[in-house]
């Protein structure tokens, strides 16, 4: 899988395990992609707001509305999504009743997996519509991915015939095309997220549904240093340590020598053990997937700032938005 191919998509769909950096992730490809000419919306499913907050918003509502240039925020509203079906299948009236009886959430909570259904209705339906050249959706973390991009195959199976299985089939399609639907996942360079990471991917890829991307989030910086193995010779004996200081003008302490040291051997530690977990996820992705590392972003992602140095890392991944023409094809 090249990398440079995930804003040929219409949708991607990022995931991970909680702590990963899901949605700072998914607010960083967003603003990527915008920066390099493509319309894009950014949405999310969950309630939470976590988008608005890193884009310094009060709170992102279920119509779609700009948020940066050639970016748009959407949060889904499950309720909101049944009304609009309804009114699409014809039905409005029953929508109206079930508003004016507060029944809405009883409806989505008591038929099983259809409050997902509707939830990636609305995205594959805004992906569909072609008004924007990717739609960038905040998943639900990967302990419930699978089951909630599989809500509207399950619902298809369930109606088995008529406008509900049209649609849900229809949603289903979108999703299982890899040339339309990539999965981002998120990780960091850790034995459980990794482990993680690994399961998700291959239960999306049993689903039918294809991972385009590994982001392994806060990567240690640099790689292990010439020498580094010498290092727990100088923990035992420093005197080699002293030498090079005094040499370079530095009068240093035993407790400073020995201080250096630590952090020398805790850093070689730390990197060792990222490359060995990175190694295991690329080795598990295969060739189905790339991974991108991100590195620490100082002060975190927690504000726009936050967000745009975490695109700068991410504007490598495809090319240039080109001129669609009428089948959605870039020119």
């Amino acid at each position: 899988m090249d990398a440079r191919k995930l804003l040929g998509a219409r949708l991607l769909v990022v995931t991970g395990k909680g702590g990963t950096g899901k949605t700072s992730v998914a607010a960083a490809l967003a603003v990527a992609a915008a920066a390099k000419g493509h319309e894009v919306l950014l949405a999310e499913v969950e309630g939470r707001q976590g988008l608005a907050r890193l884009f310094d918003l009060p709170a992102l509502a279920h119509e779609e509305a700009p948020v940066g240039e050639r970016l748009s925020g959407l949060a889904v509203d499950p309720k909101a999504a049944l009304r609009e079906y309804l009114d699409g299948a014809g039905v409005p009236v029953l929508g109206t009743l079930l508003d004016k009886a507060g029944l809405g959430d009883l409806v989505t909570a008591a038929a099983p997996g259809l409050g997902d259904a509707l939830l990636v209705g609305k995205i594959a339906q805004v992906a569909r519509r072609g008004v924007y050249d990717l739609v960038v959706l905040d998943a639900p973390p990967s302990g419930r991915i699978v089951s909630f991009l599989g809500a509207a195959a399950g619902l298809a199976g369930l109606a088995r015939f008529g406008p509900v299985a049209d649609q849900a089939g229809a949603v289903a399609d979108l999703l299982t095309d890899p040339a339309l639907t990539q999965v981002v996942l998120t990780t960091l360079p850790e034995a459980l997220p990794v482990t993680e990471a690994l399961q998700t991917a291959e239960e999306l890829r049993s689903a039918g549904i294809n991972v385009g991307l590994a982001v392994a989030n806060q990567v240690g910086d640099g790689a292990l240093a010439e020498g580094g193995d010498r290092l727990p010779a100088l923990a035992a004996d420093p005197a080699p340590l002293r030498r090079a200081a005094q040499a370079a003008g530095l009068d240093l302490s035993d407790a400073a020598l020995a201080a250096l040291v630590r952090e020398g051997l805790g850093r070689e530690r730390r990197l060792a053990a990222e490359r060995s977990q990175l190694g295991r996820l690329r080795e598990g992705l295969g060739a189905k997937a790339d991974l991108i590392e991100l590195p620490v972003v100082p002060g975190g992602v927690t504000d726009p700032a936050g967000v745009l140095a975490m695109a700068r890392h991410l504007r490598r991944l495809g090319p240039r938005a080109g001129r669609r023409t009428a089948t959605g094809a870039t020119a």
